[in-house]
């Protein structure tokens, strides 16, 4: 009977789930590490300039970054503590976004470049991209499908294209051409977009309306998936102000959102009205826990958030702390109530046993 007991009170004590996937009430320490740059604007490999956007390999365990004002695209190995970068694409004059996708003889760069009005393609060990697609006026975010289709953002013509490599034909996806305003058939000045990995929606940083888009394939009009369908600005959790970036969930449908003049990341649940931070605090500054004008974000396979902290010219890393499925925190709570008194309970049970011997 005391034995029993005594496996009871262990197994009470050691439950544990450990989920495979970012739960949608996860948490990440507020506290950030710098994986990526020194804090000052420079051109050495452990430095970068007003980076814009960020890409983690998740297999590799690689970083890339968009080095803007360096005209180049740096690689840092998220294993190696020394923070030293390699180019893989340079002579580029100010590369915005950066998609990395695998090819047989290894990963293959694509970047976006906004004042050649074009989209290149750095194959493993090239020392020259090649244009994809037609011109890309002021050409932003950029993204592959599984099917090797690159989409581009279109800034300056308020547009999302599709270059399909095995037509050779580029199509308009979201927006409409030279026309840009708040109604859901229109963008305006987009930004980072990011794919489905089907290809089957597009997911569009609108940056000057405040809001991020989902536009399913063939569709005329997008959808409101975080910040005001009217394009209101704010700094509320219902609000964006100037997002420029964006990853998707696929599993779960949630939507990080870089929220960049309120220097903060937001999570945005499906269906939710409003968003809540998961870092940064709305000030500027240069302090472990605050950002200045983030622009991109990225995760690895431990669910670790990656954030391009363009104003302090570094990379933060966020570490998730916490990943239980959001009904397992809700029960924690009252499994610890119950678990408390049942331990009470044997333990006294225990106490009287042991009285008998």
């Amino acid at each position: 009977m005391l034995l029993v007991l005594i496996q009871a009170l262990v197994l009470c004590s050691c439950v544990s789930v450990v989920p495979s996937t970012i739960s949608p009430c996860a948490k990440w320490n507020t506290t950030g590490s710098t994986v990526a740059g020194t804090g000052d604007a420079g051109n050495s490999s452990y430095q970068i300039s007003s980076a814009k956007g960020i890409f983690i390999h998740k297999e590799r365990n690689e970083l890339y970054v968009a080095d803007f004002s360096n005209n180049r695209v740096q690689r840092f190995s998220l294993n190696d503590p020394s923070k030293m970068g390699t180019t893989v694409a340079s002579n580029i004059e100010n590369p915005m976004k950066v998609y990395v996708d695998d090819d047989i003889i290894g990963p293959t760069v694509y970047v976006s470049l906004r004042f050649l009005n074009r989209v290149e393609k750095w194959t493993y060990g090239a020392r020259q991209g090649v244009q994809v697609g037609n011109d890309c006026q002021l050409c932003c975010g950029v993204s592959v499908d599984k099917e090797k289709n690159v989409f581009m953002s279109e800034s300056n013509r308020h547009r999302v294209l599709q270059w399909s490599p095995r037509t050779n034909i580029t199509n308009i996806v979201a927006g409409n051409t030279d026309t840009n305003g708040s109604k859901s058939t229109l963008l305006d000045h987009p930004q980072g977009i990011y794919v489905s990995r089907d290809g089957s929606v597009v997911y569009v940083a609108d940056m000057w309306n405040n809001r991020i888009q989902s536009w399913i394939q063939g569709s005329d009009e997008g959808v409101t998936v975080a910040g005001s369908s009217k394009g209101t600005e704010g700094h509320d959790p219902e609000t964006l102000d100037f997002p420029n970036d964006m990853t998707v969930d696929d599993e779960t449908d949630i939507v990080y959102v870089i929220d960049t003049s309120n220097n903060r990341v937001q999570r945005w649940k499906s269906f939710a009205s409003e968003g809540d931070t998961i870092a940064g605090d709305m000030s500027a500054g240069n302090a472990t826990y605050q950002l200045s004008k983030p622009t991109g974000l990225g995760f690895d396979m431990k669910g670790n958030l990656y954030v391009m902290d363009m104003g302090n010219n570094r990379v933060q890393m966020f570490e998730l702390i916490d990943n239980r499925p959001c009904s397992l925190k809700l029960e924690s709570n009252v499994s610890s109530k119950l678990g408390y008194i049942l331990i009470t309970i044997i333990l006294w049970i225990i106490s009287i046993e042991l009285m008998r011997y």
